[in-house]
């Protein structure tokens, strides 16, 4: 076809540009020859088709996700022998979610996405529990039931009198506030309001079934008093509502159902040759859900939803209910059977193929379809439930109602969470902007009178530190003054011996303490023989001996006052002023060596390793270890007899605040300021993390095992107390009650209560089994760090930052016995094993050992450098821990 001697030009018209613009036309369109396809195209090409067909055929069988379109539900009644007329002989058979119906001549499979043949109960854990879960995550549920009358629509939704045969509106509102109640515990800002409304649609009207509600009424309500409501267009929303509908706030599950019920009383019902009590209106139950936070939370939206319940009126073949001769209920039948058939179109139209929006949806042709708008492609997730008689007899309606509900599946829905306008958001933001500037302007003022106390304070310690500096100037030069008057004491002893020239009798005159030199009755010649000299110059050192006693006591006075420590037995001088061999100032020293007997050190070992400061810190069940909690954010086991140390625990990202052992000394408990808790095994040479406990809000504070080890308390600065299942890691229960930080808490020693210790100034004990407060003790003037139950658990010993401890009495609330010695907030205390002593630690730098009978000091245990955070107990042995990152043990004894 493109040799040259056939598309060629030759002779005189070769060069002619007409005909070479001609040649390239014809050229051009030879090479737009169609190649034939090869086997490898016409394979791919009806691979195409293929899948256009299997799309198609998928989306004419409605399978689609069921989260994006309206799931259906089919429920088969049990054999009814007034609605199936005597017929027994079976028409449907169950395989799985796929429904068969035959009559003999005719065979239909439908699938669905639930099939029940079984009790209320699993009906409502199939469908109730999700219309729930979706309504509190912000979304609107609906629910309608559709078939024939006598096939069990009503009782599905509502039940029966018997708590087994409750349906699903009376189980979705009973868990309904159970809910509620869990929700507001783990949230305590959240505010959740509930309101229903109950309408139907009798005739092509609506009635508020709910309208005689809080009125006192002279007669007893029929359905025929009630009045009718109109149905409004609201064109901005492009939606309908009913004008002045009753709205009924509830606050639990007896008002609601007592709601429930007289809606359905004033309802219209009538007998017809099915049913005994047979619907004569479509009824819409609906709960109103919203959820807001007070003060509002920025963090989390406010949502509001609602949760339709639709009991639809049953079809009706006039030739089986017989209401040809009552015309009321005929008139009755035929609107029922319009509005249905008007929901089946618009069903019809939201199902077929194609968008939606380009269809026509016949909605305002019937009251009922415009009332339930939303389960037409809506801002709904929609459920449908149909109800089939299994009888032979209602074949052709059962047929009817499985058709029905199939092509309910291809309904998309358009879901989403009804978060609340941003208008109330910007207001509610407002609001707390407003609260921020009102705290941030206490909070200035509150600042500017800290620093003016401060000031205050610092001008105070600035004056006592020049008057301690110019004491400690004064007393310097006393004490040289005193050194000055030793040595010429020294010196004028030395003349009195070289002049005794040896002719004493009696003792030796250099010994001071020694040997009286006088009698009582001042004859002081007579003590002693006179080797030498005369009688004046006995008289001479009689005075001079009186004259160096004098001096002696005077000095002994002005060595307290210049140091306390060195205060001498006041007995010694009323008791035998007497002089030792030994210089004066030997003497002095030796008399400055005895201290007080209530200060002592008792102190066996150190244990050093942490790299900051110790929070806390435990002795083993069996006394051979001890946990320790550091600021370095670590937990340590050591061995207590050699010192050593056994474990180092890191998994925390927070301070370690506080540490326990378990009952039986397998494990360890610890807390931190990463708001977690975590269980460690205290066996494993690694310090294995087992369990990490998470729910609390802020820092934790405080952790402790229960004497049984099966329970673990946490105390939080998120003002909570929580248990927890020791084994499973769960919360078992939140105390609330305190209004500020908790940073103590402790089991009694039956597991049965726990007391708690808050920047409140409060302690309260709690049942926690039951989430009851049972006392409050109120008495301290400052944060209450410390709290534990005494051996017999009728008192309760408390520290406070106001320096002071105090015992509880439990059953009256009443302060017992207040102890008053620290010179600084007291950061714990705990009982002896015997409940005799009481053993605190204060930031004082010292702890002190009390009588509990009488609260006198026994002992004060001197060592730390810094502040004492921690004590415990095992037998006679005091475990402490400091701001220093030592630990030490002390001998309890005094």
């Amino acid at each position: 076809a493109n040799s040259p001697t056939e598309n060629s030009v030759t002779g005189p018209m070769a060069d002619d540009p007409v005909l070479e613009k001609k040649e390239k036309k014809k050229k051009k369109k030879s090479e737009k020859v169609d190649v034939p396809e090869t086997p490898r195209d016409e394979d791919e090409a009806a691979e195409r088709r293929d899948k256009k067909k299997k799309a198609k055929r998928s989306r004419d069988d409605g399978e689609l996700p069921a989260d994006s379109r309206v799931r259906v539900a089919v429920r088969i009644r049990p054999f009814d022998a007034k609605a199936d007329h005597g017929n027994n002989a079976p028409c449907l058979t169950l395989e799985g979610n796929k429904v068969t119906i035959d009559n003999g001549q005719r065979l239909n499979s439908f699938t669905y996405d639930h099939v029940f043949q079984c009790p209320q109960l699993e009906v409502y854990e199939s469908i109730g529990e999700g219309m729930l879960s979706d309504a509190f995550s912000g979304y609107n549920t609906c629910i309608f039931a559709y078939g024939q009358t006598g096939s069990g629509k009503t009782y599905s939704m509502l039940g029966g009198e018997s708590k087994e045969s409750e349906g699903l509106l009376p189980r979705i509102c009973k868990e309904l506030f159970s809910l509620c109640e869990e929700l507001q515990a783990e949230d305590p800002t959240l505010i959740i309001k509930i309101q229903v409304s109950f309408v139907e649609v009798y005739n092509e009207k609506i009635r508020d079934l709910l309208q005689f509600e809080g009125t006192t009424p002279t007669k007893k309500l029929r359905n025929e008093d009630l009045i009718e409501v109109k149905l409004k267009e609201d064109k901005k929303h492009r939606c309908f509502y009913v004008d002045q509908l009753s709205m009924h706030t509830v606050m639990n599950y007896h008002r609601i159902r007592r709601l429930i019920d007289q809606g359905t009383d004033l309802r219209a019902k009538a007998e017809t040759g099915m049913n005994e009590l047979s619907s004569r209106s479509h009824s819409v139950f609906t709960v109103y859900i919203a959820q807001t936070h007070e003060p509002p939370n920025p963090t989390i939206r406010d949502k509001a939803s609602k949760i339709t319940i639709v009991d639809l009126a049953g079809s009706e073949r006039q030739s089986k209910t017989g209401v040809e001769s009552d015309a009321k209920k005929l008139k009755e039948a035929e609107r029922i059977n319009m509005s249905l058939l008007v929901l089946g179109r618009c069903l019809n139209s939201c199902s077929s193929e194609g968008k939606v929006e380009s269809k026509h949806i016949p909605i305002r042709e019937s009251v009922l379809t415009k009332l339930l708008s939303d389960i037409f492609g809506g801002n709904s997730k929609t459920i449908m439930f149909a109800t089939v008689s299994p009888a032979l007899f209602n074949y052709a309606e059962s047929l009817s109602t499985l058709q029905y509900a199939y092509n309910a599946k291809k309904i998309k829905h358009k879901a989403k969470v009804n978060n609340l306008s941003k208008a109330v958001e910007i207001k509610e933001l407002k609001e707390q902007v407003k609260a921020l500037g009102k705290t941030l302007i206490e909070e200035l003022e509150k600042a500017a009178h800290d620093k003016e106390m401060l000031d205050k304070e610092i001008k105070a310690l600035t004056q006592e530190r020049d008057l301690a500096l110019s004491t400690l100037k004064v007393s310097q030069e006393e004490s040289e003054v005193l050194r000055q008057q030793v040595e010429e004491l020294k010196r004028e002893m030395k003349d009195v011996k070289a002049r005794g020239g040896g002719g004493w009798s009696g003792p030796p005159t250099g010994s001071v303490g020694g040997a009286a030199l006088h009698s009582d009755d001042g004859a002081s010649g007579q003590e002693r023989s006179v080797g030498g000299g005369d009688g004046d110059d006995s008289e001479d050192e009689g005075e001079k001996e009186a004259k160096l006693q004098a001096i002696h006591e005077e000095l002994c006075k002005k060595l307290h006052l210049i140091n306390p420590s060195l205060n001498p037995n006041p007995a010694t001088s009323s008791g035998s002023d007497s002089v030792r061999s030994d210089s004066t100032t030997g003497a002095l020293s030796a008399r400055s060596s005895q201290g007080t007997s209530h200060q002592a050190s008792n102190e066996i070992r150190s244990y050093i390793g942490h790299a900051a400061a110790v929070y806390c810190c435990c002795f083993s069940p069996q006394g051979d270890r001890m946990v320790s909690a550091s600021r370095d954010r670590t937990l340590k086991v050591w061995n207590v007899k050699s010192g050593n140390e056994m474990l180092a625990m890191k998994g925390h990202h927070g301070f370690v605040l506080s540490c326990c052992f378990s009952p039986n000394g397998n494990t360890v408990v610890s807390a931190s300021d990463d708001k977690t808790l975590k269980i460690w095994d205290a066996n494993a040479k690694s310090g294995k993390k087992m369990q990490t406990l998470k729910g609390h809000s802020d820092k934790v504070y405080c952790c402790t095992y229960s004497p049984k080890g099966s329970e673990i308390a946490s105390a939080s600065c998120d003002k909570t107390v929580k248990i927890w299942n020791a084994e499973m890691g769960k919360k078992i229960i939140t105390l609330r009650g305190h209004t500020s930080a908790v940073f103590c808490v402790a089991f009694s020693h039956d597991g049965k209560r726990v007391v708690s210790a808050s920047d409140d100034k409060t302690l309260r004990v709690w049942d926690w089994a039951n989430g009851q407060e049972l006392n409050t003790f109120q008495g301290h003037t400052g944060t209450v760090w410390s709290c534990e139950f005494s051996p017999d658990d009728d008192i309760i010993l408390s520290a406070s930052m106001d320096g002071t401890i105090k015992l509880w009495e439990v059953e009256t609330s009443f302060s017992i016995r207040t102890f008053r010695g620290h010179s600084a907030p007291v950061h714990h205390a705990i009982f002896a094993k015997d409940g005799k002593k009481v053993i605190s630690a204060s930031r004082d730098r010292t702890l002190k050992i009390w009588d509990a009978e009488s609260g006198k000091v026994l002992s004060t245990l001197i060592g730390h450098t810094n502040t004492v955070y921690h004590c415990c107990v095992y037998n006679n042995l005091i475990l402490s821990c400091s701001s220093d990152d030592i630990l030490k043990v002390w001998n309890l004894r005094v």
